[in-house]
């Protein structure tokens, strides 16, 4: 008898691409076959985003599409969190989960095959139910196929940014305890992996329910014998705190790289955010860990048209990825998402111009994180390098700062860390030789 076969497909964040991780090695343990998400499958298991009217817009498009290809979907994440009755009335669909309880997917797939899909989809989640999750829902993953790892250590978010819903569809802060987490790291760095990524929905965040501290568990995961590497999931930037700093520069293992969720570089704008920092902060912050860690590198967030953002404003966002001199930027054109403080607000930016500033924005942080690399390479004429993958004749790497480095196929093992003497820099990518 064939094993049924199942196709996880995700939207969004690295917390939703660890989470259908775990989901997909409980499908294993269940005696299914994985597929990739082209292929035809008995069930499409769809790990959705909400984050963005777009992300929603991508979310109804992939269900729609798995559908069509015949098989049964289930579907889980911020969109069926947020809309589950819309969700289970999308043609195909035969399961909706939320953002509690995922791994109750892969049990509802197994349930599929033995008895059928059901005449009307089972809707296994209620908008309100998040809110009153106060235990983080245990799940790891004990392989990975990249020699990098996210590994979550905490979910929920109590922030109460004007943009966003994430709160409403992840629920208050939950932290997992540092030995389960120790657990999952060792069980990855016995499997060859070398860098393990800390993530959560706001990662600096955890311990704030369990009292332990992110330092704590940096220095702790530090220690695990095979781990090369700690990177941070996106942070913001009040966790930058003098004793953060003074931690991250004696910690060896925690990388000079950090992904700040600044959202703009304009004052006026983050207070109208409900964002907890100023312009001035962030950039002091930002400063002092370039102070004690020379070659830090900063990759950010940055949304343009947020209501009542003039010409003026923007200029200062701009001026701001200048001076901070960021690696690079994720621009989004505010999306205005109902049930937020900011869908009701005035002035809103038109839509065109909104996108137009996104565009200008995009070209600055290109220049930027051109002269950052042409800087780097001039500093550095060569560094260490985790090799992830091969493709056209080239290895593909990154150094410990997060600078992608491609290099002429040398017999290098995925996994290995390897010295790199720099040649060129083209289009964001920094090009070189194995020496060692």
């Amino acid at each position: 008898m064939n094993s049924p076969t199942a196709s996880v497909i995700t939207l969004g964040c690295k917390v939703n691409q660890y989470e259908s991780e775990a989901i997909a090695e409980r499908l294993r343990a269940l005696g299914f076959e994985l597929r990739s998400p082209d292929e035809r499958a008995d069930i499409y298991i769809i790990n959705t985003c909400a984050v963005t009217a777009e992300a929603e817009r991508k979310s109804r498009q992939l269900i729609r599409r798995a559908s069509r290809y015949g098989g049964s979907v289930i579907i889980c994440g911020c969109f069926s969190q947020s809309q589950p009755e819309a969700a289970a009335k999308i043609s195909g669909v035969a399961c909706v989960i939320g953002n509690k309880g995922k791994l109750r997917a892969a049990d509802e797939a197994l349930d599929i095959i033995r008895n059928g899909a059901p005449v009307l989809a089972r809707v296994l989640v209620s908008p309100s139910d998040i809110a009153d999750t106060r235990t983080i829902e245990e799940m790891a993953i004990t392989s990975a196929p990249r020699t990098r790892a996210y590994v979550k250590i905490c979910d929920g978010c109590e922030g109460r940014c004007a943009y966003c819903l994430i709160p409403s569809m992840r629920g208050p802060v939950r932290s997992r305890k540092t030995e389960s987490i120790i657990s999952e790291v060792t069980a990855l760095a016995a499997r060859g992996v070398r860098e393990v990524v800390l993530t959560g929905i706001e990662t600096a965040s955890f311990g704030r329910d369990t009292k332990e501290s992110l330092i704590g568990l940096i220095r702790a995961v530090a220690e695990i014998p095979g781990i090369a590497r700690i990177r941070l999931g996106s942070l913001e930037p009040t966790v930058i705190t003098p004793e953060f700093v003074s931690a991250a520069a004696v910690t060896p293992a925690l990388v000079p790289h950090y992904h700040l969720s600044l959202q703009s570089g304009c004052s006026k704008t983050l207070a109208a955010m409900r964002r907890k920092y100023s312009a001035p902060s962030a950039m002091k912050r930002i400063e002092a860990l370039r102070a004690a860690i020379p070659g830090v590198m900063f990759t950010t967030d940055i949304i343009v048209g947020f209501p009542g953002e003039t010409e003026d404003d923007f200029e200062e966002t701009a001026d701001f990825v200048r001076r901070a001199r960021f690696l690079q930027l994720h621009v989004f054109p505010f999306s205005p998402r109902r049930g937020t403080a900011a869908e009701k607000m005035e002035p809103q930016v038109p839509a065109p111009v909104r996108h137009e500033r996104a565009a200008r924005l995009i070209e600055v942080g290109r220049q930027v994180r051109d002269e950052v690399l042409r800087d780097y390479v001039s500093a550095t004429p060569e560094a260490p390098v985790l090799f992830e993958s091969d493709a056209d004749g080239m290895h593909t790497g990154r150094t410990a700062s997060f600078i992608e480095v491609r290099t002429p196929l040398a017999g290098v093992p995925q996994s290995d860390i390897r010295n790199v003497r720099f040649t060129a820099v083209r289009d964001g990518i920094v090009y070189g030789e194995v020496i060692t």
